[in-house]
């Protein structure tokens, strides 16, 4: 009953169907073993997980094909495993499972139908086992049986939502049986890391393969994708904006054809970025823009600094979510050094990337005065106020920016201890801004600390009172400017 042809790369032609054809329904079974899975459901319902594991690995052992007999089996074995009690029980379990995993490796290449029984017997013991899981996917991938290899690769999701290599592979074997799927896994992956450029592409591949399949499999051609006609021919018009996500589905499928028949015009690479970025799907937007980077050769300086902005936005949206979460937990919560450690750790990736990016530009363009402020600014924000201080200095001739480079040059001199001229700078930035905005605002306040610590009193409470004369709710100034009476 079992076909043993192995996988191969002639395989990947195939459809999901196809793939999955091997899969065989209770309906299909023995009469022998229908009273089986029948009494299994029974000792299931009254807690009796041993004899339930025993009926289901018998007839699993007949029909290694019946798989929703396999997936009642791993949902008994982790019922019984949940409710094991006592550090003996489960020791004496490990005892057990080491020699059938050794045996189920051994049997893998020469005996796979035998290696699967083996393997159901380590997963009795600890159904989440990475090992046996593994080998699990290796051995029904040998015998074309991928709806069970997918099945182990998501049982080691389910016990370890966050072991990225599973989801990486959890991602291909989807991909590589055409299963839309494989854009959930990838999207585990950008979760846990917005910058994984594996996955970042991974995902582009299966959004688009989703797209395709989605609109093929009930249309006839790509207008019918589209459920409403009239919208489609609305959306024909260059000038219109696409609202409906199904209708944008349907133009990225059209496109998408498009680009396969012309791999090397950038504009269609380009128009699937914006349409994912008009749907707000950050991680295909960013995997099309990157595409779209390379078609062009890597010259367009437009889609160089979209794709910036894009993984800026990630970070930003990844921080916020573990800022949200954070003021959400209890102060004392164990895990929460944990999780401020991660947030840290992605606030510096940020820091990081924002100061490689502006490093290249001012490589890139060494003239323009807009990128040595952005340098500057970036560097006194990384702690080096040595590197920021000349390339802020330099960009003082730019107009729009010299208000905020004369103030920031202020605080570089004052972390650098050296008040007298960081007094200077500011008063001299003070002076040229015209109107009280928060600019103003801000380089006032940072005089004041500044006078605060040089002990000139009356200076540091008269640059307060100018702020305090128009913005009152300002940071703290009411309460600084009111103690000083």
């Amino acid at each position: 009953m079992l076909n043993t042809v192995k996988y191969n790369k002639a395989s990947k032609n195939k459809t999901t169907e196809e793939f999955f054809m091997a899969v065989v329904q209770e309906s299909n079974l023995s009469a022998s073993q229908k009273d089986s899975v029948k009494r299994a459901h029974m000792a299931v319902q009254r807690n009796n997980f041993d004899y339930a594991i025993t009926l289901l690995q018998q007839v699993l052992k007949e029909c290694p094909e019946f798989f929703d007999g396999r997936k009642m089996l791993r949902d008994t074995c982790i019922k019984k495993n949940a409710n094991a009690k006592g550090f003996l029980t489960k020791s004496l379990s490990a005892v057990q499972l080491t020699p059938n995993l050794v045996k189920a490796q051994a049997a893998a290449k020469r005996s796979p139908q035998e290696a699967m029984v083996l393997i159901e017997h380590v997963l009795a013991i600890d159904p989440f086992h990475s090992g046996a899981n593994s080998l699990l996917c290796d051995v029904a991938k040998g015998l074309q049986m991928m709806e069970t290899a997918c099945f182990a690769l998501e049982t080691i999701r389910q016990g370890n939502p966050k072991d990225v290599k599973n989801l990486h592979h959890l991602g291909e074997l989807y991909a590589s049986v055409k299963d839309p799927r494989a854009r959930d896994a990838y999207q585990a992956v950008l979760d846990i890391n917005p910058l994984d450029g594996e996955a970042q592409h991974g995902m582009k591949s299966a959004e688009a393969q989703a797209t395709l399949s989605r609109g093929w499999e009930t249309a006839s051609n790509f207008r019918d994708v589209i459920a409403n006609k009239d919208e489609a021919n609305k959306l024909e018009q260059a000038s219109k904006l696409v609202k409906s996500d199904e209708a944008i589905d349907g133009l990225i499928a059209e496109l998408y054809a498009k680009q396969q028949a012309e791999p090397t015009n950038v504009l269609h690479v380009k128009r699937i970025a914006e349409l994912y970025m008009q749907k707000k799907d950050l991680p295909n937007a960013l995997s099309w823009y990157q595409y779209a980077f390379e078609v062009a050769g890597r010259m367009d300086p437009g889609i160089e600094k979209i794709i910036y902005e894009i993984q800026m936005k990630q970070m930003d949206e990844s921080i916020k979510q573990w800022s949200d979460y954070l003021e959400s937990i209890p102060a004392d919560a164990p895990d929460r050094a944990e999780h401020q450690a991660t947030l840290d750790g992605i606030c510096k990736q940020r820091q990081d990337m924002l100061l490689d990016e502006v490093r290249k530009r001012v490589q890139k363009y060494p003239n323009d005065l807009q990128y040595r402020f952005d340098l500057g600014e970036a560097l006194y924000r990384n702690g080096d106020v040595e590197g920021a201080i000349p390339e802020l200095q330099q960009s003082l001739r730019q107009p729009n920016v010299r208000q905020r480079a004369m103030m920031l040059v202020g605080l570089c001199f004052k972390a650098k201890g050296q008040l007298d001229i960081a007094s200077k700078r500011l008063e001299e930035a003070v002076s040229e801004a015209v109107g009280m905005d928060e600019i103003k605002k801000g380089m006032l306040y940072e005089l004041a600390l500044i006078y605060e610590q040089m002990s000139q009193k009356e200076k540091y409470v008269e640059a307060l009172k100018k702020i305090y004369e128009v913005d009152y709710a300002y940071r703290d100034v009411a309460k600084r400017v009111e103690t000083s009476y």
